[in-house]
């Protein structure tokens, strides 16, 4: 979860837009989203440790002009559908 100040939105969205699917070692990105309300993006990706999720975040994300928060979400699935 990302959230931008008033004005930089659009800096996060041009540097998604840029990234590679694998932007650093052990980081895969699977999917963005705008969100609606308290956060106002969604990055979902896979990271093979936990080291290299938070350099993901801090290293990447948080880097980009106008990010002023981030809160990661750690899941573990349980069961697939398909």
């Amino acid at each position: 979860m990302v959230e931008v100040g008033l004005t930089e939105a659009t800096d996060l969205y041009e540097a998604i837009m840029k990234w590679d699917k694998k932007p650093i070692e052990g980081v895969e990105l699977e999917e963005a989203y705008t969100l609606f309300g308290d956060w106002d993006f969604a990055i979902l990706f896979s990271a093979d440790t936990n080291v290299n999720a938070l350099h993901f975040v801090g290293d990447v994300v948080r880097k980009v002009k106008g990010v002023t928060a981030t809160s990661t979400l750690p899941i573990c699935p349980l069961r697939n559908y398909n």
